[in-house]
């Protein structure tokens, strides 16, 4: 008969073996977890969603969203609480300009390392100061560095979160140039691929973003050259949320309302 011992070293292995495969499992194949955790879109779809963390950081957000406007793409910003205060104006324009955005917490600090009651304290500050400041409320979060566990996902999903990982990353935050940065997203965007950028750098202001507006217009075209349509994450994951962009459900939902009423 096996021991407690024999069976929590059993235990232990099962856990350690789990994690060892999810930790080499590609991004883009990992399973994604209907209205609680998501990494990509449909894989049947040639549709993919850019999405901006760190920010608002000017002039980088500025400069960014005049290269979407000039491109005709929407996408996703993942705002920080703390920029927001510090750049209230170019939070609005992500808005204005009819870009989807999300919660990134107030300060940038790992999660993972924090109490529940923090977690929801990071999340709940940065949606005050987001929808003060924009009008806006927002259910898509990333936790800063992609970085989360159970707590924090379970948390996240209590406050009426969708969490919101990704599937391609630009690496922009190394500063390797815009070649590279042009070159790590091309070569692995799938069907479905959220594609992780950077207009700001954690908490700091000012920080140096050229490099991923520089890349940005050229990955656009090269990605439009392959056939693929650039949505906002809540388009690419048909998600019914609140704010400026609607998903294809919602619209043709108010649609059918308003045909009701003629």
């Amino acid at each position: 008969m096996l021991s407690k011992k024999h069976i929590v070293r059993g235990s232990t292995s099962i856990v350690l073996l789990f994690m060892m495969v999810h930790a080499f499992t590609p991004l883009h194949a990992r399973a994604n977890k209907n209205n609680v955790l998501y990494w990509h879109g449909n894989p049947k779809e040639k549709k993919v969603a850019l999405t901006f963390d760190d920010g608002p950081n000017e002039p980088y957000t500025s400069q960014v969203l005049k290269v979407l406007k000039d491109q005709d793409v929407k996408a996703t910003f993942f705002l920080v609480g703390k920029n927001v205060e510090m750049f209230p104006e170019a939070a609005r324009a992500i808005v204005a300009a009819g870009h989807a955005i999300g919660n990134h917490s107030y300060d940038h600090h790992n999660l993972v390392t924090k109490t529940n009651e923090q977690v929801r304290d990071e999340i709940e500050k940065t949606e005050e100061i987001i929808e003060k400041t924009t009008g806006e409320k927002t259910a898509l979060f990333r936790p800063p560095y992609g970085e989360k566990d159970t707590l924090t996902v379970e948390q996240t999903h209590k406050l009426g979160y969708v969490m919101v990982e990704w599937s391609v990353s630009a690496e922009d935050w190394r500063k390797p140039g815009s070649d590279h940065i042009i070159d790590n997203v091309v070569k692995s965007v799938r069907n479905g691929s959220i594609i992780l950028m950077h207009d700001g750098d954690k908490w700091r202001h000012g920080s140096d973003r050229s490099q991923t507006v520089a890349a940005l217009p050229m990955i656009i075209s090269q990605l439009r050259q392959q056939g693929y349509e650039f949505v906002t994450v809540p388009e690419l994951l048909k998600l019914d949320m609140p704010g400026p962009v609607q998903t294809a459900s919602r619209t043709s939902s108010a649609a059918s309302d308003a045909t009701k009423k003629l």
